[in-house]
């Protein structure tokens, strides 16, 4: 019966999944392509050079057309198993992700990362937590908030819920809120980046501070160049939006604790478990997989196994990102009005202004690997 069960349950997953595999490989093997030879306005390339359209902003529309669209708003139940391995691809990319970094390389990029993340991060928060005192917004909502903006987005807002007592609403509209402003950024990011000529490094460490959430930050990069290797956009993006991640348990910890300080009739509630069941396992494997990266063990670059890890990798996250974009309800976004959505705009607005700011200022065009 077991067996039966087990057989049964992939079953269910192969529909959704065939939907998300199948439109990946149109949009990479046809679309990408033509988009490449299409003259457009006497230019050839032009939905690529200047749109910067690739299949992974291609994959994200995609799956939004699919939900909203084609599926009326939502995942009908023939394709919903498939579609919620989403996450399973996104968080299996960023470990193949760690095949990109070595240990010595991000030592050399470390200390300036790891200063103005933290400073950002907790920044951030920070100001959340007062700009929504000043707006008289719920404490649930406003604590909600200031783990989404300040750290990364979803993940944050769901590990820190628990703990000050969040309604569904209340995490809802925070990460609403957040997609909505990240898919702003994610699409008009490239766009800036290419007219201010930032390189891959300068991009990478404006968008992995800067973004809301860290699916989007991998979109966005990729979406700035398409390309996974060492000294690349994603590269640098993803490793600081990694250190970003590792702050969840101490973010949670801090705006938990100022939640409860707050309130006059404070229950008990265990940290320890909060933060040891919500703490982000994937981050361990991306280490992992740095560890054996730093020692050769899967092949010094430029090998032929690294070239398959690499190609096998565009494929989980061009998948993944389908997925992520049909989880993109444009309802949920209209509906995160009010004060959320002016605390979201102001304390994303001015993290995305300010990291540009300080990239321009204090990053050089160089990266260290």
């Amino acid at each position: 019966m077991e067996d039966k069960g087990l057989f049964g349950k992939i079953l269910a997953i192969v529909p959704g999944l065939a939907v998300m595999i199948g439109t990946l490989y149109v949009l990479r093997v046809y679309v990408e392509p033509w988009m490449k030879d299409a003259v457009v306005f006497g230019s050839k390339g032009w939905l690529v050079q200047v749109l910067s359209l690739n299949y992974i902003l291609l994959s994200i529309l995609t799956g939004m057309f699919y939900r909203n669209i084609l599926f009326g708003g939502k995942i009908p139940a023939w394709a919903e198993e498939g579609f919620r391995t989403t996450r399973l691809f996104i968080k299996t990319g960023v470990i193949m992700l760690g095949s990109l970094y070595t240990f010595d390389k991000l030592l050399k990029v470390g200390g300036v990362a790891i200063t103005l993340i933290v400073a950002f991060v907790f920044g951030t928060a920070i100001f959340v937590l007062w700009l929504g005192k000043r707006l008289g917004a719920d404490r649930s909502v406003t604590a909600t908030m200031a783990a989404a903006c300040g750290v990364c987005g979803v993940s944050a807002a769901v590990a820190t819920a628990p703990g000050v007592r969040a309604k569904p609403v209340d995490l809802a509209l925070s990460i609403a809120t957040i997609l909505g402003f990240g898919i702003m950024t994610m699409f008009v990011s490239p766009f800036i980046g290419k007219m201010l000529s930032l390189s891959d490094y300068q991009f990478g460490a404006w968008v992995g501070t800067g973004i809301l959430n860290s699916g989007q930050v991998l979109a966005t990069c990729l979406a700035f160049n398409p390309n996974f290797a060492p000294g690349t956009a994603v590269a640098y993006g993803e490793i600081w939006n990694v250190v970003r991640v590792l702050c969840i348990p101490f973010v949670v910890f801090f705006i938990t604790a100022w939640y409860w300080k707050g309130e006059a009739d404070a229950e008990h509630v265990s940290l320890g478990s909060i933060l040891a069941s919500k703490f982000p396992i994937f981050v361990l494997g991306f280490i992992g997989m740095t560890a054996l990266s730093s020692l050769h063990i899967i092949g010094a670059e430029g090998s032929e196994t690294l070239h398959l890890m690499r190609d096998v990798m565009a494929w989980v996250f061009g998948i993944g990102l389908v997925g992520l974009g049909a989880y993109i309800d444009v309802r949920e976004i209209k509906a995160a009005g009010g004060t959320p959505l002016r605390i979201g705009l102001i304390a994303g607005v001015s993290k995305y202004v300010i990291a540009m700011i300080i990239i321009l200022a204090f990053i050089p065009k160089e990266g260290a690997f």
